[in-house]
């Protein structure tokens, strides 16, 4: 990775990637941000991981891992292939977004000591407050996601499961079918099941870009009745099939990149 030379640097070239490969992700900048009030953002998708050290302000983001409530001094961890909205809870925000290696998990949001060392350190070499905040949240445990609604239920046991039956879950709970669906999909502004589906295809796209076993052998150790139902569900997720993806990440500058994710 190349120094910061104090204007930011952003996430481009995955991003140039992926769209030749028709995929619609957003970018990412890695700088010091202010956003001003009532700026919610609807769901959208990012590629590659990344992590928002929030320094002023508050908002909410829906995502695989749940509600999240974000504030001043936190620091929100987005995963590798994440989908999720935003919803200002202040009048604006300043944050700074950070490099983050590969991160197969759902991320989540953690409370670190020595912030201000590195919001300093990231206003001059984002690379360099990368790696102190990583040795942060390694040692910090993350806050749990907001749990005061039936939504919220429902989307912790699909991170859990994502081939849970919602009919099956709400019988279990006692709780109406269409009363569990609309709750979500007014939450995450997505219905249950497609979000179950998005996680389900975004562990067999981590799974196929990870490692070199056969498709076919991805497809089953992730739950698809075979490689051409994982290869729709992943498409429709990413853009383009698990075969293609591997193709355009099987390069030697990303082969380092993962390398040195790995070690941290």
């Amino acid at each position: 990775m190349a120094r910061s030379n104090g204007r930011g640097m952003s996430s481009d070239r995955r991003v140039d990637d992926a769209r030749r490969a028709n995929v619609e992700f957003r970018r990412i900048r890695f700088a010091v941000e202010s956003i001003a009030a009532g700026h919610d953002v609807p769901r959208h998708r990012h590629l590659d991981a990344y992590a928002t050290l929030i320094i002023e302000g508050a908002y909410e983001q829906t995502a695989y891992a749940g509600r999240l409530r974000v504030a001043a001094g936190d620091v929100l961890v987005q995963p590798t292939l994440d989908c999720h909205a935003n919803r200002m809870l202040s009048r604006g925000v300043r944050l700074l977004r950070l490099p983050w290696p590969r991160d197969c998990g759902l991320g989540g949001v953690f409370r670190i000591v020595g912030i201000d060392e590195i919001l300093r350190t990231g206003r001059i070499d984002v690379v360099a407050a990368s790696a102190m905040l990583i040795i942060a949240v390694r040692r910090a445990a993350p806050l749990a996601p907001l749990v005061d609604c039936v939504g919220d239920l429902l989307a912790a046991d699909l991170a859990a499961d994502p081939e849970l039956h919602i009919g099956h879950w709400a019988e279990r709970t006692g709780i109406a079918r269409e009363h569990a669906t609309r709750s979500f999909t007014r939450t995450f502004a997505v219905s249950p099941a497609r979000f179950g589906a998005e996680l389900k295809a975004r562990a067999a796209w981590l799974r196929a870009v990870e490692s070199r076993e056969r498709l076919c052998d991805v497809a089953a150790c992730t739950g698809f009745c075979d490689q051409a139902h994982m290869t729709r569900e992943v498409k429709r997720l990413t853009g383009d099939t698990p075969a293609n993806w591997r193709r355009l990440l099987d390069r030697p500058s990303d082969r380092a990149s993962a390398a040195i994710a790995r070690t941290g």
